[in-house]
């Protein structure tokens, strides 16, 4: 799973560096700034012997964001929570638990392309995450937070993102989520 998600990532940021050296960066109509809401599907990133198999799970995400006028790059701030379950079977008795996790992230995006119709992006978050359920066993844990993420943004608005959170080994998740930029992009 992971050699396959770090050659999607690879795959993405090779092509889009070679497209960007082929583009020469104009100043584009961009708004300053913009608010993305954004929904998707999460799965865990790591195997826990102690709770056993992961199940898909949803994640909600809403990013503030400014775009710097002379350069393709947006700083924002980025908060999310995401749900996840994992199983337990020994013998007949079969339990679930149930992991929660929210981040608050300061992030900053790459945008190759920033104006145009599709452009895609290449970005990293960093700050904090509150989980319900530690590895460990141990409840309600703060960690310091990272989020690699690739994504494309279609006619200005719309937002397709792939991102990594790592932070605690039972809620490191991946996410694909689609969200909607309002403002920002000419319309």
């Amino acid at each position: 799973m992971r050699k396959s998600v770090i050659a999607i990532i690879a795959a993405f940021v090779l092509l889009s560096v070679d497209a960007s050296a082929q583009h020469d960066y104009v100043a584009r109509d961009v708004r300053p700034i913009e608010f993305e809401l954004g929904a998707g599907l999460a799965t865990a990133a790591n195997r826990v012997s102690a709770f056993g198999k992961a199940r898909q799970g949803v994640d909600g995400n809403i990013e503030l964001r400014y775009n710097f006028d002379s350069q393709p790059v947006d700083l924002g701030l980025y908060v999310s929570v995401c749900t996840l379950s994992r199983g337990e079977q020994t013998g007949d008795y079969a339990k679930s638990y149930d992991f929660v996790s929210e981040n608050l992230l300061v992030t900053s995006d790459y945008n190759f392309f920033r104006g145009n119709n599709v452009s895609p992006f290449v970005g990293l978050g960093l700050g904090v995450a509150w989980s319900d359920i530690n590895a460990d066993g141990s409840r309600k844990g703060t960690h310091f937070a990272v989020m690699p993420r690739v994504g494309v943004e279609l006619s200005h608005h719309l937002r397709i993102t792939l991102a990594y959170k790592i932070f605690e080994r039972a809620n490191n998740h991946l996410t694909l989520s689609l969200g909607y930029a309002f403002g920002g992009g000419r319309r």
